[in-house]
């Protein structure tokens, strides 16, 4: 029986109190607030329910009187988006720059006498955190935090995140033709910010022409000179090129490229030779002002990719990302965002301590073991597991190909080296980088004869490896610029169990000694030094996490044990009830977070002495060996694959 929507109900009031079924057997939805309304249609945050557990979602329909009116019109909207999005997710693990499609389907419903379908689309739900959550809201948070809008080398990762989502979308036959600031997404913090491309709603197959009643297609300011006109056959790649372009220009300024209203207002202002230059703007970040040849440079590259003929403009994202990246990126080392930009998500005090509201998302059905698991920013992971590699798409977990690995089983760790970019390594001293594209660059240690279990750091600058052997200490090696530097034996240990990064060149290092006791140690691996640090003696040192923004390192392990590094000092303390403590997080708020079997705790700021105990759940037996941590976002996965997220509620 359809659902009878009032004539006076236009903003699915109704719905909202009605299950949306999808075709999956056991699946449900829930529409709840809205989050955003347009001519066509509403965006809801929404939940999804399986047998498994409980999801959030935004749910994406289209207005009852605009599907009435248009027919079929409104339906190739839809289906438009479903296939762009459903090409995308093919692959395992997909494109983390594009947002990822959960279901779809229709529901019957009934309004003013006449029976209808109404489309709906179950999309991932970007947790956007402080700084908001789109590309809009970000840089005007950054504007009132800082004085200035993204600098330079925020603005080389926004690029760098958007272009292989553009390109993304290229491949798989499709062009977006609205990719405005409002339409990328954002999650994520410093190092592990994503940017996301999403509304597909106007996007169509390469070479399909748009069919959309003769209106203009796209967003005034925004859209290129062609598009704007209608003229398909000159529609391609290098018109999402061009808005591509005006959005680079936004991100630096905080300014709109085109201070245009209308339509023809847009086309004499493209067709002028004279440009807006970067400088122009007050809000350009002062490093970048201070840089002439960078700011001429910059300039050049958005007038090229706003010309008004499209042949001379760069005929791709990744072509145009190539022209301005080399003027954003600085030689050396550098780690962890701004200052400014760290204390403005810093919580007060009231907000350190809000309530977190727990939810099942995935209860495990399985016999596997995880054994490593790295997050990206989004809350999504790639984990090594006993049967192989699996991917956590925030919804469900989707077997990962293993491809040129030796042998899937044999797989010991997973670390992330970049959104969407992972290094996995384990027997036969195998390293691979590992790709929505699959297993690449796979090489092996110095020796062939070792098992990688831990990794860390960057594989292009520094980065760190353990290796173990039937006989012997591990072994601690170093990539420096991809060369291999002199092993280090950590002699004291005869296990490792964590590594993190705690500052530019330094490494804590968690584990076990001979003598059957914790081991916890700074290593410097540049100067070829191993410093153990004095923790009180327990069995195992179990985990390890650290920021390397604020210096700030954590290890936890058995009977309680808690020790903190910072600035170099070690505290250690012993958590109530003595648990075994098997997991660790730290956000880039500076919270602390520690997990057993059953129980998470949080420490709200580093100074405070004492954790709290946050959420509990006794029916899951097995232990938490992996937390996530953003600002009022926890997410958790016990050895066994359960799934558990905390989000706060202010």
């Amino acid at each position: 029986m359809p659902i009878v929507i009032p004539d006076d109900d236009v903003d699915f009031a109704t719905l909202a109190r009605h299950e949306i079924v999808s075709s999956r057997p056991g699946t449900h939805y829930r529409l709840g607030r809205m989050l955003g309304a347009g001519s066509m249609g509403f965006a809801y945050f929404g939940m999804r329910a399986t047998p498994q557990g409980k999801t959030p979602m935004v749910m994406k329909l289209l207005r009852p009187e605009y599907v009435l009116q248009s027919g079929r019109t409104g339906a190739l909207i839809v289906h438009k988006e479903v296939e762009a999005l459903t090409r995308l997710n093919a692959r395992v693990p997909p494109t983390p720059f594009v947002v990822q499609l959960i279901d779809a389907g229709t529901v019957a419903l009934e309004k003013g006498g006449r029976g209808f379908d109404l489309p709906w689309l179950a999309l991932e739900y970007v947790h956007g955190g402080a700084e908001g959550t789109t590309l809009a809201e970000r840089v005007v948070y950054s504007v009132e935090r800082t004085d200035y809008a993204f600098d330079r080398e925020r603005a080389a990762h926004a690029v760098e995140c958007i272009s292989q989502g553009i390109e993304a979308i290229h491949e798989v036959g499709v062009l977006h033709r609205d990719l405005t600031p409002n339409n990328v997404l954002c999650c994520g913090f410093g190092n592990d910010e994503i940017f996301k491309i999403t509304d597909f709603g106007l996007a169509r197959p390469i070479g399909v022409a748009a069919t959309f009643g003769g209106i203009v297609v796209g967003t005034i300011g925004y859209a290129p000179p062609e598009q704007a006109a209608l003229d398909d056959r000159r529609i391609g790649s290098w018109s999402d090129v061009f808005t591509f372009a005006v959005d680079f220009y936004f991100l630096l300024t905080g300014r709109s490229y085109f201070s245009v209203s209308t339509p023809s207002e847009m086309l004499l202002a493209t067709k002028s030779d004279k440009r807006k230059s970067i400088r122009d703007s007050p809000l350009l970040s002062p490093e970048l002002a201070a840089d002439a040849d960078a700011c001429s440079a910059l300039d050049q590259a958005i007038a090229r990719a706003t010309a008004l003929r499209p042949e001379e403009r760069p005929q791709t994202a990744s072509m145009f990302a190539s022209t301005v990246l080399p003027w954003l990126r600085r030689p050396g080392r550098r780690i962890g965002a701004v200052d400014r930009r760290i204390e403005s998500v810093t919580p007060t005090g009231e907000q350190a301590r809000a309530g977190f509201h727990w939810t099942l998302r995935h209860r495990a059905n399985g016999d596997r073991v995880l054994r490593s698991v790295a997050w990206d920013g989004d809350g999504r992971c790639l984990a090594a597991t006993s049967e192989g590699l699996t991917f956590w798409d925030g919804a469900e977990w989707r077997e990962a190909p293993t491809g040129d690995l030796p042998s899937a089983e044999g797989i010991r760790f997973v670390h992330r080296r970049a959104a969407g970019r992972w290094i996995v390594g384990g027997d036969q001293a195998t390293l691979a980088t590992y790709t929505s594209r699959g297993v690449r660059d796979v090489v092996r240690g110095p020796s062939g004869t070792e098992t990688f279990v831990a990794a860390d750091g960057d594989f292009d600058d520094l980065a760190v490896i353990v290796g173990t052997r039937p006989e012997g200490p591990p072994v601690l090696y170093t990539l420096s610029s991809r060369r291999w530097l002199k092993p280090l034996p950590l002699a004291k240990a005869v296990s490792v169990s964590g590594l993190a990064r705690i500052a530019d060149d330094r490494w804590l290092v968690t584990g076990r000694r001979h003598d059957n006791r914790g081991f916890v140690a700074e290593v410097a691996p540049l100067q070829w030094d191993a410093v153990e640090m004095k923790v009180p003696r327990v069995r195992a040192v179990v985990a390890c996490a650290a920021r390397a923004d604020r210096n700030y390192g954590l290890a936890v392990g058995s009977e309680g044990l808690v020790a903190r590094l910072v600035d170099g000092r070690c505290d250690a303390e012993t958590l109530g009830g003595q648990p075994d403590l098997s997991a660790a997080a730290i956000d880039v708020a500076g919270r602390a977070w520690v997990a057993a079997a059953r129980r998470i705790w949080m420490r709200p700021f580093i100074g405070e002495a004492e954790f709290v105990p946050v959420w509990d759940e006794p029916s899951l037996v097995a232990p938490i060996v992996s937390l996530f941590a953003d600002v009022g976002r926890v997410i958790a996965i016990t050895a066994d694959g359960s799934v558990v997220e905390g989000r706060i509620e202010l």
